[in-house]
C-alpha cells in the first residue's frame, strides 16, 4: 500500500481513523496532524505549505481525508490538504465520508438527461454535499467533461462512504495513487475565505 497522510478532526472522527490504524496497521498510514501553535504564521504561505509537507506529511504519496460535520470547517484540515498537493510533486486525493454523513449529502436517482436519457442509477447530491465537503476535495470533484453523468474515475478525487472504504482501503489509495499520473488538472489552492492556517504578514494593497 502506497505511504497515505490521514487528515481528519480529531474531535468527531477520531474513531474512524482509530478504526483504519487497527484493522490495517500504521505502517502503510501517517498519524502525525497539525495542531494549534505548531506553526509560526508569521511566515509565508510557501513556507507553511513546506514546512507542513516536510513535517507533517513526510513521505506520504496520497492523503486519505476522513469526512465528518464539521471536518470542512476545520483550518488544519483545509490546510494539510492543500499542503499535501502544493507544488510539482502533488499527493493524491481520497475523500471517505461517515455514513450517516454520506446519506445526508446524496440522494438516489436516475439519469434523465436529454442528451442520454439511460435510466442509469446516480447518487446525486443534495444541499449538504458542499457543506459537508472540504474546499480542494470539493473542487477536485468538479467533472470538466461533457457526458451526462461521470464516476469518480473521472475526477481526481474519489469520494465514499466509510462502509465502503474500510472493506478494501488498499484498492481505493492505489487508484488515488494512480489519478497522480493520468493528466488531471488538479486544484492545489484554497479559497480566501476557506478557514485556513493563514499568514499573518499579508499586505493590504490599496
Amino acid at each position: 500500500m502506497h505511504k497515505t497522510f490521514i487528515s481528519y478532526h480529531h474531535d468527531n472522527d477520531q474513531d474512524l481513523k482509530d478504526q483504519i490504524i487497527e484493522g490495517f496497521g500504521g505502517e502503510d498510514f501517517i498519524d502525525k496532524s497539525v495542531h494549534d501553535g505548531d506553526i509560526d504564521t508569521d511566515n509565508s504561505e510557501e513556507t507553511i505549505m513546506r514546512k507542513i509537507r516536510e513535517e507533517y506529511l513526510s513521505d506520504s504519496t496520497v492523503t486519505l481525508v476522513i469526512i465528518g460535520q464539521e471536518t470542512a470547517l476545520r483550518p488544519f484540515v483545509n490546510s494539510e490538504i492543500q499542503a499535501s498537493l502544493w507544488g510539482n510533486n502533488p499527493n493524491g486525493l481520497l475523500a471517505v465520508v461517515r455514513d450517516e454523513v454520506y446519506d445526508l449529502m446524496y440522494k438516489s436517482g436516475t439519469c434523465t438527461s436529454p442528451s442520454c436519457n439511460c435510466g442509469i442509477k446516480l447518487r446525486n447530491t443534495t444541499s449538504f454535499y458542499k457543506i459537508y465537503t472540504p474546499d480542494l476535495v470539493y473542487e477536485n470533484r468538479i467533472y470538466e467533461g461533457n457526458e451526462a453523468h461521470y464516476n469518480d474515475s473521472q475526477v481526481y478525487c474519489s469520494l465514499m462512504r466509510f462502509s465502503t472504504f474500510i472493506k478494501d482501503p488498499e484498492k481505493y489509495i492505489n487508484e488515488a495513487f494512480d489519478k497522480r499520473d493520468s493528466g488531471f488538472k488538479i486544484k492545489k489552492k484554497l479559497k480566501s475565505d476557506t478557514p485556513k492556517i493563514e499568514t499573518k504578514n499579508k499586505i493590504t494593497m490599496l
